[in-house]
């Protein structure tokens, strides 16, 4: 039996820039359904198609390729403009919208989250890009003392929220009255954002 690799199918050739959007496709659908820790250079390269070594040569390393996508990953939804009084219940309806199912072969910011907040290597660079895209936009918001707290509590609230409903499929949620889960987490949320 050969180990050889098959030549007989030629790859088309691709430029840097096709190679590198390939790779990048490919890397953050792979991270998203496996997370960092569990995905190699070898699989994100058979993903799209180019030879394994286009990935140390184009970004330098797989940390370096998680960081630009983790880069490009998160910032505010339109559910967080508009006036702040009323931005509380805004969020909380927001969150209260349909479940859409995962597709595994597109990208999602909360799984490519999840799937990788458990990696030393990957946590803290999660942590930055949801910090400087996401909570520091939200804090510059705000009004009065504790901006940065509030913002990085009103996150967690969100995302405790969305693990619960939508990863866990809470059943004291689903069955819960939407305007009772409004009212209740829009006040928490509200509460951060009065200060």
């Amino acid at each position: 039996m050969s180990t050889s690799v098959d030549k007989s199918v030629p790859r088309a050739r691709l430029s840097a820039d096709q190679a590198r959007a390939k790779i990048l496709d490919a890397a953050a659908l792979a991270f998203t359904r496996a997370g960092y820790d569990t995905v190699g250079v070898r699989e994100i390269a058979q993903c799209a198609g180019v030879d394994p070594a286009m990935i140390p040569r184009l970004f330098g390393s797989k940390e370096a390729l998680f960081r630009l996508i983790a880069d490009r990953a998160f910032s505010l939804e339109p559910a967080f403009e508009g006036p702040l009084d009323k931005l509380g219940a805004r969020v909380a309806r927001h969150l209260l919208g349909p479940v859409v199912a995962t597709d595994t072969a597109s990208f999602d910011e909360f799984a490519f989250l999840l799937g990788s907040v458990g990696s030393p290597t990957a946590a803290p660079i999660l942590s930055e890009a949801l910090h400087r895209d996401f909570i520091q936009p939200l804090a510059k918001r705000l009004k009065g003392r504790d901006t940065a707290a509030r913002a990085a509590l009103l996150t967690s609230y969100v995302m405790g929220f969305a693990v619960l409903r939508a990863g866990l499929g809470s059943p004291a949620i689903e069955s819960a009255d939407s305007r009772f889960l409004v009212a209740q987490l829009g006040a928490a949320i509200q509460k951060c954002i009065d200060g």
